[in-house]
């Protein structure tokens, strides 16, 4: 193999694999958690929809998701997929802190960037590749715009997407 594709396989495919896969990954955790969601309150909720604990499942789900991506370190896969499955848990506990505590934004904005912060530092403390990096760079623009508090909108669950998505 020569050094030109040496170094695309190296540096351009996680460049372009990454962003794709990630939001792939996010997409399918969020597709997941409302598919829960409106399961369990359909189930058990069906004439008070609004009384279901929503913030308790968030915060199992994520807990769920980061145990799984923890096991999923030990298995064999190429540090790409690893790199790309860090989104979905990253950006789900970025979006559960920012919704746990919208209530007092500067609170949950300062709350987000400590879950970046210390994924950071355990990214730099483990010694990952820069993919790893990238990817949790990735999930926390991600995560921070969807749980971004918008206290002017008067409904902590909105956020920056839902209302783009609104507009549309």
């Amino acid at each position: 193999m020569t050094a030109g594709k040496s170094r695309l396989r190296s540096y351009g495919l996680p460049l372009l694999v990454i962003p794709a896969g990630g939001m792939v990954v996010i997409a399918l955790t969020l597709a997941i958690y409302l598919g829960l969601y409106l399961l369990l309150e359909s189930l058990f909720y069906s004439n008070h929809p609004q009384e279901f604990p929503a913030g308790i499942l968030r915060i199992g789900c994520t807990i769920a998701l980061v145990g799984l991506y923890l096991v999923s370190l030990r298995t064999r896969l190429t540090d790409l997929f690893k790199a790309i499955f860090l989104t979905g848990p990253l950006a789900a506990a970025i979006i559960t802190t920012g919704h746990a505590l919208s209530a007092r934004p500067a609170v949950s904005i300062i709350a987000m960037f400590g879950v970046t912060a210390f994924c950071g530092i355990l990214l730099y403390r483990f010694k990952k590749p820069w993919i790893y990096t990238y990817a949790a760079a990735l999930a926390a623009v991600v995560g921070m715009i969807y749980a971004w508090p918008r206290p002017e909108l008067n409904e902590p669950q909105l956020s920056v997407l839902a209302f783009f998505f609104s507009c549309l």
